[in-house]
């Protein structure tokens, strides 16, 4: 798929999901709402990306590439304060205080049913150093913006091309819990059935 394609494609994604998504009620407990704000929080960093990306005359890469760790992040979050984290976890978040270490969420989130394949696991061990590397300045930012004459942004379209696929993958995973959430499972099977749709 060209880079323009795909970048349409992850609009027409991005509208469906919110189509169905915003404005939705949710229920009122802290769990709920603080796992519901994670996770409409990890939906957003996606249309950033796509806004940053759809510049044709300046895109800015470098900064939607640094939206792909939080909007993991979001995700993973949002999953475990639905289902691992305790009452005192919950509270001491809601109190800014920060929770554990991603990779301890991670293992929380694998025991709970539908998580334990070890998806998680795998998907942050092969590219939470990339992710990491575009979110705080490493070297793969600055050698993406080097050419053997000058500084300007040089990302490849292979690069953005997996920016473009790995936001809408998460943007999956985030709609689905979503509508799990709700206690909607026929939104979870519209949005997946979306999903195929448009990228398989």
């Amino acid at each position: 798929m060209s880079l323009d394609n795909a970048i349409t494609t992850s609009a027409k994604w991005l509208d469906a999901c919110n189509a169905r998504l915003d404005g939705v009620a949710v229920e009122v407990s802290n769990r709920t709402r603080v796992s519901a704000g994670l996770l409409h929080l990890s939906l957003e960093h996606h249309g950033a990306i796509q806004l940053l990306i759809s510049n044709k005359s300046y895109p800015h890469y470098g900064s939607a590439c640094a939206l792909l760790r939080p909007q993991f992040e979001g995700f993973v979050r949002g999953i475990w304060f639905h289902h691992c984290a305790n009452e005192q976890q919950l509270r001491n978040f809601i109190n800014h205080c920060e929770p554990p270490r991603i990779d301890l969420l991670i293992l929380a989130i694998e025991t709970v049913p539908g998580y334990e394949e070890g998806l998680l696991k795998a998907t942050k061990k092969n590219v939470w150093n990339v992710m990491c590397g575009y979110t705080h300045g490493g070297f793969i930012q600055v050698g993406s913006r080097n050419t053997a004459t000058e500084i300007v942004s040089n990302y490849s379209e292979e690069q953005i091309l997996e920016l473009v696929s790995a936001a809408c993958s998460i943007t999956l995973l985030s709609a689905v819990a979503f509508s799990k959430l709700l206690n909607n499972q026929a939104m979870a099977n519209e949005i997946l059935s979306e999903y195929q749709k448009l990228f398989q």
